[in-house]
């Protein structure tokens, strides 16, 4: 039996349809809604996963969901749309908070024509965030990108980071755009970038982050651009330019730092080492563990190491967090051009 998302709805009547359903659900249900949040796949089978997906994190972030589900490529012109609530119990006040969802199914010139199918559809002036889970393409529609107010994709899925790079790039510098860039993937590295940054707390430690001469870093299989993006924070918070062989920085002073990339089963990040003039400083995290290790010795700092709680890494989590904040990411984008010659 094939997925069905809901209530089949003729696209013309969805808001009608809607608040009709409102009515029939009864007056212990209250409707709630702080974003809307838009989710692209052109995968079959994709509203089956994040209607689960909505399902899951609806109950700690109200929103309007919006599914999309296209075929650009189809011909003809194609749209199905169902509706479906989301309701959770409302604590010791009784009754339901509930979340709606409409989900779309389009194909062909329904699918090229997004902004006017499903946009229409927005929650008021609630922020609208675009979770694109396909490759993005070119050129750029800036009648799409200027709704979104954040633009969530995940560059560890990408078979052409350069390309794709370049293009999310274009649209946050879209002149009509507001769209602020969310890389899943750059929320993914958060924990591990925090841990490393303790090591260099102490005053014996700190003079060490400019006497680095080499970067190595274990990552789990499909994980390399979420090394990468670690390896172009640490160069441009540190000033390091990336040689043409792309094996090694050079640091402010032209002294050379080695970069060595490694692929290992475990932990999306397994190990980041780092090696200075006078010391070495080491976050690792083993398999299964809920622990990041950090570790610090050399002859210029006493050896200290502590246990750091890692983050759980599901994307459930880590959408969460991202629908949760405000504010831009503003070390992404250097990130990515430290980098600029390995993608």
């Amino acid at each position: 039996m094939s997925f069905v998302p809901g209530i089949a709805v003729p696209i013309g009547g969805i808001e009608k349809e809607l608040g009709r359903l409102w009515e029939e659900s009864g007056d212990d249900k209250t409707r709630a809604s702080l974003i809307n949040l838009a989710v692209y796949n052109e995968k079959e089978g994709s509203l089956q996963t994040n209607s689960a997906i909505v399902q899951g994190i609806a109950g700690e972030h109200a929103m309007r969901a919006i599914l999309i589900e296209a075929d650009p490529e189809a011909e003809g012109s194609s749209a199905d749309s169902w509706i479906n609530m989301h309701c959770y119990p409302r604590g010791s006040k009784g009754g339901a908070v509930c979340s709606e969802q409409i989900s779309f199914r389009l194909g062909g010139l329904a699918a090229r024509s997004l902004q006017s199918v499903v946009f229409s559809h927005l929650d008021s002036d609630l922020p609208l965030a675009l979770w694109w889970q396909a490759d993005f393409r070119t050129p750029v529609d800036g009648k799409l990108w200027r709704w979104v107010d954040r633009l969530l994709f995940d560059s560890r899925h990408w078979k052409d980071p350069a390309a794709q790079f370049a293009i999310v790039s274009e649209i946050a510098a879209l002149p009509e755009a507001r769209t602020v860039l969310c890389d899943l993937n750059w929320a993914r590295g958060l924990p591990v970038r925090q841990a490393l940054a303790g090591l260099f707390d102490s005053p014996s430690a700190l003079p060490e982050i400019r006497r680095i001469r080499s970067l190595e870093i274990t990552h789990a299989p499909g994980f390399r651009t979420t090394a990468l993006l670690l390896a172009g924070w640490l160069a441009d918070r540190l000033g390091w330019k990336l040689e043409k062989s792309g094996n090694s920085f050079l640091d402010p002073s032209g002294a050379p730092v080695a970069l060595v990339l490694r692929e290992s089963p475990g932990a999306s990040i397994a190990r980041l080492h780092v090696v200075s003039e006078g010391a070495s400083f080491e976050v690792r995290r083993d398999p299964d563990s809920e622990q990041y290790v950090t570790s610090a010795s050399g002859k210029a700092i006493p050896s200290s190491g502590r246990m750091v709680r890692a983050p759980r890494e599901e994307t459930r989590e880590i959408l969460l967090a991202e629908l949760a904040r405000g504010g831009r990411h503003p070390l992404y984008a250097k990130a990515i051009i430290s980098l600029r010659d390995l993608w």
